[in-house]
């Protein structure tokens, strides 16, 4: 058995955390801002047989494999429209 970490964002299932850089994730939970436009991108750490195969597995599957997490992490980013967005 292997351990590995899953990334969902919006219906999708990721190996690495998708599309938001390092600096624009938020330290703290900030989602009581009504200001901010936040994405969350939640993190599945789950135990997997020693040959698993990210692409060769079914969404369905990957699902299922999540809903079975040994621990889930939210990460919070937040999502620039334009040059002139600011916290």
């Amino acid at each position: 058995m292997k351990t590995i970490h899953l990334f969902q964002f919006k219906n999708s299932i990721f190996r690495n955390t998708p599309f938001f850089k390092e600096e624009d994730r938020l330290k703290a939970d900030c989602t009581e801002f009504d200001l901010i436009d936040i994405e969350i991108v939640t993190e599945y750490i789950v135990k997997t047989q020693d040959d698993f195969i990210f692409e060769n597995t079914s969404m369905d599957h990957l699902l299922s494999m999540c809903k079975k997490a040994q621990k889930t992490i939210e990460h919070y980013f937040v999502a620039k429209l334009n040059a002139y967005d600011m916290i």
